[in-house]
């Protein structure tokens, strides 16, 4: 996009601003942009006070707010909006605090806190990144001229800033066999708000140092459409298995998996991480979440590589350089691919074992690759083996598989 497109708006032919969206019947652009309108020879001057992003949550006399905020407008939504959990990152606070220690992200040092809130939530959604414009993080410019759109654009909304592993995952890779797309995007043309909704977005969470997006009670879930109940005996496959897995370990393919970590735009250069980043690949491990509400007896998950380094947040400061906990967190983290298929490497076999049992003669020894081991994390991410010993599944397996 030219950088004249990102902020060109083409008027309707009456030329009335107000016949291009109903919001501007009553409000024009300084109520929203600020700036000076009387000054419309000047545009220094017209333009002097000017918020690039008036969606954006800024605090003014000890109250946070923005202008999405102001009477009569979208009081209630806002409010809720600021601390949901895809506007503040709760869980991403939440593992920041646990690496380094304490219990929440509040007594993390300062340099975390400050490094944190002027990075990593840099990227995460104002009003205005969904309903008016293409995220900040992925270049700015307006979606459809400065239409108000009441539902995002899935393209140029979502998987602009859900990029690098749900859009590849979701609207698959031309040319590579096991990145098919999702069946739900591509035969039944379904997009990102059939199941995430606008109460998941826009709700404030209140339990902050406890909650991420697989805890998080609003979260979408398999079972809404597919009742467990109605599904556990469907086949032979879901009675022998619903009980023991998650619906991913069949049927979802290969996915991304992240190693580098970046902080002030500078990725590690470790070659270890760098080596194997990013990487798409597909592992079966131990359950990291035996407390997530339609899995908590599971034994076997999916599980996907986070780029977290025991020195990740070095540039931050000395005080943020370590991480004391961190090895007791997995960086392989339970994960639910937007990659689903009926018919996967793992279901399209005959007879049904031979593509992920490893027991020779009833399965393949080759079949191992899709489980994490141990001596694979040994291997290629030497400074993680302790924090994943919770999720390999060395002496996990039935007898006669590892």
């Amino acid at each position: 996009m030219a950088p004249w497109e990102k902020v060109y708006i083409k008027l309707p032919r009456s030329g009335n601003l107000a016949d291009l969206d109903h919001h501007f019947e009553e409000l024009s652009c300084v109520d929203c942009h600020g700036g000076d309108k009387t000054q419309n020879n000047n545009k220094e001057k017209a333009h002097k006070g000017l918020i690039q992003d008036p969606s954006e949550f800024t605090t003014v006399d000890g109250k946070v707010s923005n202008s999405c905020a102001g009477e009569e407008c979208h009081t209630s939504t806002a409010e809720e909006y600021h601390n949901s959990l895809h506007q503040q990152l709760w869980g991403e606070r939440k593992y920041v605090a646990l690496r380094s220690g304490v219990s929440s992200f509040d007594q993390c040092p300062q340099s975390t806190r400050d490094g944190f809130n002027g990075e990593c939530t840099s990227c995460h959604a104002t009003c205005g990144d969904c309903h008016i414009s293409i995220p900040n993080s992925a270049g700015k410019g307006l979606v459809n001229d400065h239409r108000f759109q009441k539902t995002p654009n899935m393209e140029k909304n979502c998987t602009a800033c859900h990029g690098s592993r749900v859009a590849f995952d979701f609207y698959g890779e031309e040319g590579l066999e096991e990145r098919q797309g999702d069946v739900h995007f591509k035969t039944l043309y379904m997009d990102c708000f059939d199941c995430h909704n606008q109460s998941e977005m826009h709700t404030r969470v209140t339990d902050t140092d406890n909650t991420d997006r697989y805890t998080y009670d609003l979260r979408p879930s398999c079972f809404d459409c597919h009742p467990a109940d109605s599904i556990a005996t469907i086949n032979l496959y879901h009675t022998m298995h619903m009980d023991n897995m998650t619906c991913y370990v069949c049927h979802s393919q290969k996915y991304n998996n992240c190693s580098a970590c970046h902080v002030k735009g500078e990725w590690k250069t470790d070659p270890d991480y760098q080596e194997n980043n990013p990487h798409e690949d597909f592992k079966i491990g131990l359950n990291p979440l035996p407390a997530h509400r339609d899995f908590s007896d599971v034994k076997y998950a999916v599980v996907r590589h986070i780029p977290i380094a025991p020195d990740t947040y070095e540039n931050w400061g000395s005080a943020s350089a370590n991480l004391p906990d961190y090895n007791t967190i997995p960086t392989w983290k339970f994960a639910s691919p937007h990659s689903i298929q009926r018919w996967t490497p793992r279901t399209d076999a005959s007879p049904c074992y031979n593509n992920c049992h490893t027991k020779e003669g009833f399965g393949k020894p080759e079949n191992k690759e899709i489980f994490l081991f141990r001596a694979e994390i040994q291997e290629k991410w030497p400074d993680e083996v302790q924090a994943n010993d919770p999720v390999v599944v060395d002496g996990n397996l039935p007898d006669g598989w590892e």
